[in-house]
């Protein structure tokens, strides 16, 4: 990565700047998503604030004109949960199996993710932990693959 070359505001800008830059949590299920994942750890808290946003990727979003395909994710701050809603991608009957993200709004089959104001929390050290959900009733065409898992941090003010 390139440093960055100034004029600066002051002497100290760049370590300011790495001192509150947070970088998000995440977690990558590599494959085919087969099976429940629970109580998976994403880590350590390096910050102290509040989790702003859990979103979801997936490589495959699977393929099952005939049954539900779908799989959610919860986060959860020291066991607690920090979503009133947590993001799910869906197979939508009659589509390719192809990337989808809850990141952005607008695609079919995502629900994005709805932070809990009284449960996300962070403090330095806290685990940040995960439970995968995979909703289905048969073997797919295509199974869902390679799922990427976000969560972003805003530092205390």
């Amino acid at each position: 990565m390139k440093q960055q070359q100034g004029p600066f505001p002051s002497p100290g800008f760049l370590k300011q700047m790495a001192a509150n830059e947070v970088s998000p949590m995440l977690a990558v299920k590599s494959g085919e998503i087969l099976a429940d994942v629970r109580g998976a750890a994403l880590g350590a808290a390096n910050v102290s604030g509040k989790a702003s946003d859990v979103w979801l990727s997936v490589e495959q979003s699977g393929k099952d004109d005939t049954n539900t395909l779908s799989f959610t994710v919860d986060v959860l701050i020291n066991g607690t949960s920090c979503l009133t809603t947590t993001p799910v991608i869906a197979h939508v009957s009659g589509e390719a199996s192809t990337n989808k993200t809850t990141k952005v709004s607008g695609d079919t089959g995502i629900t994005q993710a709805i932070m809990d104001q009284d449960n996300n929390t962070v403090s330095l050290g806290d685990m940040i932990t995960y439970a995968l959900t995979l909703t289905r009733t048969a073997t797919p065409t295509t199974e869902m693959r390679n799922a990427a898992i976000v969560v972003e941090f805003e530092p205390a003010t």
